[in-house]
Protein backbone atom coordinates (compact mmCIF):
# COMPACT_ATOMS: atom_id res chain seq x y z
CA UNK A 1 0.00 0.00 0.00
CA UNK A 2 1.22 3.48 -1.21
CA UNK A 3 0.59 6.35 1.48
CA UNK A 4 0.85 9.98 0.62
CA UNK A 5 0.05 12.38 3.21
CA UNK A 6 -1.23 16.17 2.24
CA UNK A 7 -1.42 19.08 4.76
CA UNK A 8 -4.45 20.70 3.51
CA UNK A 9 -6.76 23.63 4.75
CA UNK A 10 -5.70 26.55 7.35
CA UNK A 11 -5.82 24.04 9.97
CA UNK A 12 -2.91 21.57 8.46
CA UNK A 13 -5.50 18.96 8.29
CA UNK A 14 -3.55 15.67 7.10
CA UNK A 15 -5.35 14.14 3.88
CA UNK A 16 -4.37 11.02 3.05
CA UNK A 17 -4.28 9.06 -0.25
CA UNK A 18 -4.08 5.25 0.13
CA UNK A 19 -3.11 3.35 -3.34
CA UNK A 20 -3.04 -0.45 -4.21
CA UNK A 21 -0.32 -0.50 -6.76
CA UNK A 22 -1.61 -3.68 -8.63
CA UNK A 23 -5.08 -2.04 -9.37
CA UNK A 24 -4.78 1.60 -8.74
CA UNK A 25 -7.70 1.88 -6.40
CA UNK A 26 -7.47 3.77 -3.94
CA UNK A 27 -9.06 5.48 -1.06
CA UNK A 28 -8.87 9.05 0.18
CA UNK A 29 -8.96 9.67 4.51
CA UNK A 30 -9.79 12.92 5.81
CA UNK A 31 -9.95 15.70 2.74
CA UNK A 32 -10.74 18.46 4.37
CA UNK A 33 -9.76 21.57 2.39
CA UNK A 34 -8.21 22.46 -0.95
CA UNK A 35 -10.07 19.76 -3.22
CA UNK A 36 -8.69 20.33 -6.44
CA UNK A 37 -5.23 19.86 -4.80
CA UNK A 38 -6.67 16.30 -3.80
CA UNK A 39 -7.87 15.29 -7.14
CA UNK A 40 -5.06 16.95 -9.19
CA UNK A 41 -2.81 14.52 -6.67
CA UNK A 42 -4.87 11.60 -6.84
CA UNK A 43 -4.78 12.14 -10.85
CA UNK A 44 -0.75 12.38 -10.80
CA UNK A 45 -0.85 9.08 -8.67
CA UNK A 46 -2.80 7.40 -11.25
CA UNK A 47 -4.63 7.16 -7.93
CA UNK A 48 -8.45 5.58 -8.70
CA UNK A 49 -10.42 6.70 -5.63
CA UNK A 50 -13.05 3.79 -4.56
CA UNK A 51 -13.80 5.25 -1.11
CA UNK A 52 -13.83 8.60 0.54
CA UNK A 53 -13.64 8.15 4.15
CA UNK A 54 -14.08 10.93 6.97
CA UNK A 55 -12.92 9.51 10.45
CA UNK A 56 -15.21 12.47 12.07
CA UNK A 57 -17.21 15.16 10.85
CA UNK A 58 -15.91 18.21 11.57
CA UNK A 59 -15.31 20.92 8.61
CA UNK A 60 -11.40 20.26 8.87
CA UNK A 61 -11.73 16.72 8.24
CA UNK A 62 -14.79 16.64 5.28
CA UNK A 63 -14.16 20.30 3.52
CA UNK A 64 -13.09 18.69 0.13
CA UNK A 65 -15.84 15.76 0.31
CA UNK A 66 -18.08 17.75 -2.40
CA UNK A 67 -14.86 18.15 -4.46
CA UNK A 68 -14.10 14.54 -4.44
CA UNK A 69 -17.24 13.28 -5.28
CA UNK A 70 -17.94 15.48 -8.10
CA UNK A 71 -14.62 14.42 -9.96
CA UNK A 72 -15.03 10.51 -8.58
CA UNK A 73 -18.40 10.12 -8.53
CA UNK A 74 -18.57 5.89 -7.97
CA UNK A 75 -16.13 6.37 -4.81
CA UNK A 76 -18.36 6.02 -1.97
CA UNK A 77 -18.37 8.45 0.51
CA UNK A 78 -18.29 7.49 4.09
CA UNK A 79 -18.64 8.21 7.74
CA UNK A 80 -20.25 6.36 10.95
CA UNK A 81 -23.46 6.86 11.40
CA UNK A 82 -23.18 9.10 14.81
CA UNK A 83 -21.31 11.73 12.89
CA UNK A 84 -23.04 11.59 9.92
CA UNK A 85 -25.31 14.13 10.91
CA UNK A 86 -22.73 16.82 11.23
CA UNK A 87 -22.13 16.53 6.77
CA UNK A 88 -25.10 19.30 6.71
CA UNK A 89 -25.19 20.91 9.93
CA UNK A 90 -22.69 24.19 9.95
CA UNK A 91 -23.19 24.30 13.72
CA UNK A 92 -21.82 20.72 14.54
CA UNK A 93 -19.26 20.05 11.40
CA UNK A 94 -17.89 23.38 13.37
CA UNK A 95 -18.12 24.95 9.53
CA UNK A 96 -20.23 28.11 10.92
CA UNK A 97 -17.03 28.82 13.58
CA UNK A 98 -15.05 29.76 10.55
CA UNK A 99 -18.08 31.33 8.86
CA UNK A 100 -19.13 29.12 6.36
CA UNK A 101 -21.59 27.03 6.34
CA UNK A 102 -22.42 23.40 6.09
CA UNK A 103 -23.54 21.56 2.36
CA UNK A 104 -21.27 18.88 1.68
CA UNK A 105 -22.66 15.66 -0.06
CA UNK A 106 -25.16 13.26 2.56
CA UNK A 107 -22.87 9.89 3.05
CA UNK A 108 -22.96 7.12 1.01
CA UNK A 109 -22.13 4.14 3.43
CA UNK A 110 -22.41 4.60 7.33
CA UNK A 111 -19.69 2.84 9.01
CA UNK A 112 -20.01 0.24 11.45
CA UNK A 113 -17.38 -0.93 14.25
CA UNK A 114 -15.47 -4.00 12.90
CA UNK A 115 -16.40 -3.85 9.11
CA UNK A 116 -13.86 -3.94 6.60
CA UNK A 117 -13.58 -1.62 3.58
CA UNK A 118 -12.04 -2.48 0.86
CA UNK A 119 -9.88 -1.38 -2.27
CA UNK A 120 -7.75 -3.65 -4.87
CA UNK A 121 -5.99 -5.94 -2.12
CA UNK A 122 -6.05 -3.29 0.37
CA UNK A 123 -8.14 -3.88 3.64
CA UNK A 124 -9.06 -1.02 6.13
CA UNK A 125 -10.70 -2.53 9.24
CA UNK A 126 -13.10 0.11 11.30
CA UNK A 127 -12.73 0.81 14.51
CA UNK A 128 -15.33 2.90 16.71
CA UNK A 129 -13.33 5.28 18.89
CA UNK A 130 -15.21 7.93 20.35
CA UNK A 131 -14.42 10.67 22.31
CA UNK A 132 -13.38 13.57 19.90
CA UNK A 133 -17.03 13.48 18.18
CA UNK A 134 -19.39 10.93 19.12
CA UNK A 135 -19.14 9.29 15.89
CA UNK A 136 -15.44 9.06 15.20
CA UNK A 137 -13.48 5.84 13.88
CA UNK A 138 -9.70 4.79 13.39
CA UNK A 139 -9.28 2.54 10.03
CA UNK A 140 -6.84 -0.21 10.74
CA UNK A 141 -4.47 -1.57 7.79
CA UNK A 142 -3.66 -4.49 9.72
CA UNK A 143 -2.16 -6.56 6.86
CA UNK A 144 1.02 -3.87 6.08
CA UNK A 145 4.50 -4.50 7.89
CA UNK A 146 4.28 -2.83 10.16
CA UNK A 147 0.62 -1.97 10.75
CA UNK A 148 -1.25 1.09 9.95
CA UNK A 149 -3.80 3.16 11.83
CA UNK A 150 -5.39 5.98 10.42
CA UNK A 151 -6.58 7.61 13.53
CA UNK A 152 -8.02 10.90 12.85
CA UNK A 153 -8.42 13.21 15.94
CA UNK A 154 -7.97 10.60 18.38
CA UNK A 155 -4.47 10.75 19.60
CA UNK A 156 -1.21 12.35 18.04
CA UNK A 157 2.78 12.69 18.39
CA UNK A 158 2.73 13.68 21.91
CA UNK A 159 -0.97 14.50 22.25
CA UNK A 160 -4.30 13.66 22.01
CA UNK A 161 -7.71 15.15 20.57
CA UNK A 162 -9.87 18.02 21.60
CA UNK A 163 -13.07 16.88 24.18
CA UNK A 164 -14.32 20.48 24.74
CA UNK A 165 -16.11 20.86 21.57
CA UNK A 166 -19.81 19.84 20.95
CA UNK A 167 -20.39 16.06 21.59
CA UNK A 168 -16.89 15.61 23.05
CA UNK A 169 -16.02 13.36 25.96
CA UNK A 170 -12.70 12.61 27.82
CA UNK A 171 -13.93 9.45 29.36
CA UNK A 172 -14.47 8.26 25.54
CA UNK A 173 -11.63 9.51 24.16
CA UNK A 174 -9.80 8.26 27.05
CA UNK A 175 -11.45 4.29 26.59
CA UNK A 176 -10.95 4.58 22.94
CA UNK A 177 -7.63 5.33 22.94
CA UNK A 178 -6.98 2.19 26.07
CA UNK A 179 -8.90 0.14 23.94
CA UNK A 180 -8.40 0.70 20.26
CA UNK A 181 -4.65 2.05 19.79
CA UNK A 182 -2.58 0.82 23.30
CA UNK A 183 -3.97 -3.04 22.65
CA UNK A 184 -1.60 -2.98 18.94
CA UNK A 185 1.63 -3.79 18.79
CA UNK A 186 4.40 -1.02 19.02
CA UNK A 187 5.46 -1.02 15.84
CA UNK A 188 1.99 0.19 14.25
CA UNK A 189 2.27 3.67 12.52
CA UNK A 190 -0.16 6.09 13.53
CA UNK A 191 -0.80 8.33 11.23
CA UNK A 192 -2.88 11.44 13.26
CA UNK A 193 -5.38 14.03 11.70
CA UNK A 194 -2.56 16.43 11.87
CA UNK A 195 1.18 16.53 12.49
CA UNK A 196 3.72 14.17 11.66
CA UNK A 197 3.31 10.46 12.09
CA UNK A 198 4.57 8.33 14.76
CA UNK A 199 3.95 4.59 16.81
CA UNK A 200 1.85 2.84 19.09
CA UNK A 201 5.11 2.01 20.80
CA UNK A 202 6.51 5.66 20.83
CA UNK A 203 3.17 6.89 22.10
CA UNK A 204 2.67 4.50 24.92
CA UNK A 205 6.59 5.81 26.62
CA UNK A 206 6.33 9.70 25.58
CA UNK A 207 2.80 10.60 25.37
CA UNK A 208 2.31 12.53 28.67
CA UNK A 209 -1.45 12.12 28.31
CA UNK A 210 -1.07 8.31 28.17
CA UNK A 211 0.60 8.12 31.07
CA UNK A 212 -2.37 8.91 33.59
CA UNK A 213 -4.80 6.81 35.50
CA UNK A 214 -7.56 8.22 33.79
CA UNK A 215 -7.25 5.86 31.41
CA UNK A 216 -9.56 2.95 31.95
CA UNK A 217 -8.54 -1.06 31.44
CA UNK A 218 -10.50 -2.40 28.64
Amino acid sequence: MITIRLQVGPLATNAYLLRDDDSRAGAVIDPGGEGDRIVERCRTEGLQPRLIINTHGHIDHIGANAALKEAFPRAALCISAADAGRLANAAEDLSALFGGSAGVPAADRLLEDGEELRFGSIVLTVLATPGHTPGGVCLLAGSEAPPQLFCGDLVFRGGVGRTDLPGGSWAQLAASIRRKVLTLSDETVLWPGHGEETTVGEERLHNPYLQTDDLPEP
